[in-house]
């Protein structure tokens, strides 16, 4: 490989390495903003007449806002479209980030060989997972793991919630079920899913090892 050609490999590593800083970021932020909207969701399912008691009034564009004269079942359907639009960028956002590590990996597997060391420039690959610790392999399963499973869950029961307890127009029920739903398959998909095709494929290998 030329020193030029390894020059732009290591450019492009370095420019990569920084893009998924970023999404990360945003990862990061969009979860935090889902846990809020969460909050807020049991706050209006839960206790309805607490929450509307809180709300005051906003002043958009030099018109006051009277929230406490809004109809609930229209803040719950706000509610739960904000949270299908966030868990759909973060799912989308997440795994960009995965994948993009794949690519970091692969850009490594490049450049090493060519510095004539097979171990160096490996921060982010080999170097990364040798003796990985105890707890950074816990973090990551409850990250990537329990938490997806957590809010699909939380989903589950809250929309329950609100479809027994809460006497809201059918129109409302409808369009918040067809939310929640959404909720609950972009996190089917991006977490649940691929676990259980990965399981299937490693038993699928073992089988044929053992024949």
């Amino acid at each position: 490989m030329t020193d030029t050609r390894l020059d732009i490999l290591h450019d492009h590593y370095k420019e990569s390495f920084a893009y998924i800083r970023e999404r990360e970021k945003e990862r990061n932020r969009l979860f935090l903003i889902l846990i809020a909207l969460f909050a807020l969701l049991a706050l209006e399912i839960q206790y309805p007449i607490n929450f509307q008691g809180a709300l005051s009034k906003i002043k958009v564009l030099d018109v006051e806002v009277e929230l406490s004269a809004l109809p609930l079942p229209a803040f719950l359907v706000a509610t739960w479209t904000f949270v299908l639009v966030i868990a759909l960028r973060y799912c989308q956002t997440s795994i960009n980030v995965e994948r993009q590590y794949d690519y970091i990996h692969m850009l490594e597997d490049k450049i090493s060989p060519e510095l004539g060391d097979g171990d160096l420039y490996r921060r982010e690959g080999r170097a990364y997972e040798r003796d990985y610790p105890l707890f950074s392999e816990w973090a990551w399963r409850f990250y990537v793991i329990v938490l997806p499973t957590l809010v699909t869950i939380a989903t589950v029961i809250l929309i329950y919630q609100e479809l027994v307890g809460l006497g809201y127009p059918l129109v409302s029920q409808v369009l918040d079920v067809f939310l929640a739903s959404g909720v609950v398959i972009s996190f089917v998909f991006y977490r649940i899913v691929p676990l259980v095709g990965g399981a299937v494929k490693k038993l699928g290998r073992g089988g044929g090892d053992s024949r």
